[in-house]
C-alpha cells in the first residue's frame, strides 16, 4: 500500500494512536474511508473517459485508413 512496508505502517498507525484520541479513531477512519470511495470514484469515471476517448480515436483513425 503506498510503497509501504508492514514495519512503516506499524509505526505511522502507533503515532496516529498518541496523537488522535482512540475515542476519535472510529470517525477519522470513516471520513478517510468516504474520501478514499469519492477518490476511487472520479478515478475510475476518468479512466472510463478515457477508455471511450481512446476507442473513439482508435475507431477514427481505423475509419481514416480504409480510405
Amino acid at each position: 500500500m503506498f510503497g509501504l512496508g508492514s514495519s512503516e505502517i506499524i509505526v505511522v498507525a502507533v503515532v496516529a494512536l498518541i496523537i488522535i484520541n482512540p475515542r476519535d479513531l472510529p470517525i477519522i477512519v470513516r471520513k478517510a474511508g468516504k474520501i478514499y470511495a469519492n477518490v476511487m470514484k472520479q478515478l475510475n469515471g476518468a479512466r472510463k473517459t478515457y477508455g471511450q476517448f481512446e476507442d473513439e480515436v482508435k475507431s477514427f483513425t481505423d475509419f481514416k485508413n480504409r480510405k
